[in-house]
Parts: C-alpha cells; structure tokens; sequence
C-alpha cells in the first residue's frame, strides 16, 4: 500500500504517460479507473489551456483526507471520487458529445421542460420528447411520443412532429396527444396547423382536431383554458376505451387485462391521476364492468 504522497507521484505519473506496463495493468484493474480516463477525455474536449488536470486531481484527493481513513488493496485509492467523476461524464455527456436533448416522464408523473426559446413543455405520463439545441434558432421542432401541452413563444415556425402527424405554430398554446394510432390535437390560444398524410386543417383557440386509425378526422369545439390533466384529471370525449384504459396503464403503472371485452366499446367521462382506487371505479363503473386487482396492485382483470 502506498501513502498518499506516493499516490498523487503514481497518479502525475500517469498523467504524463510515464508508467511501466506492469503499473499501467495494475491501474487499469482498478473499478474507477475508466471515471479518471472521462476527466481526462473531458478536459482535452474542452481545451482549457489554463486547466491544470493534475493539479485538480491532487486537491480532490487533498480533500479526501479529512473524511476518510486509508483502505488496504490497490495502488490507487479512488472511491471517494466516484461521485464526482461521474458528475464530470454525465456533464461531458450531455453538454459536449450530444446535442440532442431527451426528456422522458415516468408512470403517473408530468415533467416541465423549458425550451431554448423560453418556450415551455409539459410532458403527461410515459411521454417522450427530444429536439436538437443546437440546431434550435434555425429549426425548431420537437418529436413527441405520447402527450404534451405547448406555451410557444412567438418567433420562427414551431413543429411537433410526431409519427401520426404534424402540428405547427408561430406561437400559440396547444396540446398534442400521439400514441399508436391515436393522434389528438386541441388549441387553446392563438392557431395551429395540423397536417398528416391526408388532411391538413387549421384549429383556432377552442377548437380540437381528432385522428383514430387513419380514419375521417373529427373536429370539435370546447371552452376550457388547458388540458384537464394539468390538474390531475384525465377526460375523454367519445373515445374508445382501448385509450382510456392505455391512460389509466400509464398514469398507475397497470396492466389491465382486455381479453374478451370490446375495445371500440365508447367512452366519455374523466377519472383522478391521484386515486388509483377512485379512478378504477370511475370508468368501469361508468362502463358496467366488474373488475379485480391483483394483490400487488399492478394487474387489473376485467369480467364480461
């Protein structure tokens, strides 16, 4: 075991390159020793010629020391610098190599994202969003799958692309849902195009547009100022309940056991994003159906 002078001259040593083959295996066997490569990796990504790397990691290892004790084993004692060289690859990651930016909301969760622009995002659950920030000034456009709601700032044409269709504003606030073969958009503020590989329409304040299976689109007119899922409620308007069952899956991380039951059957009503319990009775009672849920809560088996 070396003490820590001798570790911070093994350390320099490897910075410089100066290593025997012998001392080189041994550091690599090391389970840390791929976070001090990132730092390395990261630091020549940025040329910061001011940036003394071997002097960092000689204070990170100086802290080291007024929190914890010397550990018997390898040359190299880094595990208290796992936290803080995996910060530095994630930041690397994300800033340096990727430009395209990802945001992804779990079961029952909504996740805000601000945009470049200032203009804002609110994923509603098990929905993924990505755009290029880079590219952003020139191109604004963002691929959603599954549902968000959309306050753009005024500027440059703004897309959500999705697999069922585009919509396209210059600044407005809207809502798109995207799921399989569902594709729903409802304007709250200002005006959107809506365009698939059939129709193209345009939708003022008030006014919702409707896609199920690539069939006649539908439109309507409504009065709410935003989606009721802000507020933790999901509504439907004579929907089939192939999606009001996919929302109930993905706002309590379910899976509702369909065999034998009619998946066009019509649905309209809401039900609670935060009563399981409540939300369950809500639409099948509403339905007439009886169910049961299995002792772990995440499988619900519906009878005829």
């Amino acid at each position: 075991m070396l003490d820590d002078k001798k570790d911070d001259i093994f350390l320099s040593r490897w910075i410089s390159g100066e290593l025997s083959e012998e001392e080189l295996r041994e550091f690599k066997s090391h389970p840390e020793y791929e976070y001090y490569v990132k730092i390395m990796a990261g630091a020549d990504a940025l040329d910061l010629k001011d940036y003394d790397v071997e002097e960092e990691l000689h204070t990170l290892k100086s802290k080291r020391n007024s929190t914890t004790n010397k550990n018997s084993g390898l040359v190299i004692k880094l595990w208290p610098y796992t936290a803080v060289a995996a910060s530095i690859a994630i930041i690397l990651g994300l800033f340096l190599f990727n430009s395209n930016d990802s945001f992804s909301s779990d079961y029952g969760e909504q996740l805000a994202v601000t945009l470049p622009d200032g203009s804002e995002m609110i994923l509603n659950a098990k929905s993924t969003a990505n755009f290029d920030s880079d590219s952003w000034n020139e191109n604004r456009t963002v691929t959603l799958k599954g549902e968000a709601y959309f306050k753009v700032k005024k500027g440059s044409k703004f897309t959500v692309s999705t697999k069922n269709g585009e919509v396209s504003v210059l600044g407005t606030q809207f809502n798109v849902q995207s799921q399989n073969n569902f594709f729903e958009v409802a304007c709250y503020e200002g005006k959107v195009s809506v365009s698939n590989l059939k129709n193209e329409e345009i939708l003022t304040a008030g006014k919702g547009y409707r896609n199920l299976n690539n069939s006649n689109p539908e439109q309507w007119t409504f009065e709410s100022n935003e989606p009721s899922w802000l507020t933790n409620t999901s509504s439907f308007r004579s929907t089939p309940i192939k999606y009001v069952f996919d929302e109930l899956e993905e706002q309590y991380n379910l899976d509702i056991n369909t065999k034998n039951i009619n998946l066009k059957t019509i649905y309209t009503g809401t039900f609670p994003n935060n009563n399981k319990e409540v939300a369950l009775k809500t639409v099948f009672s509403t339905l007439g159906m009886e169910y049961s849920v299995s002792q772990d809560g995440k499988t619900v088996v519906l009878e005829k």
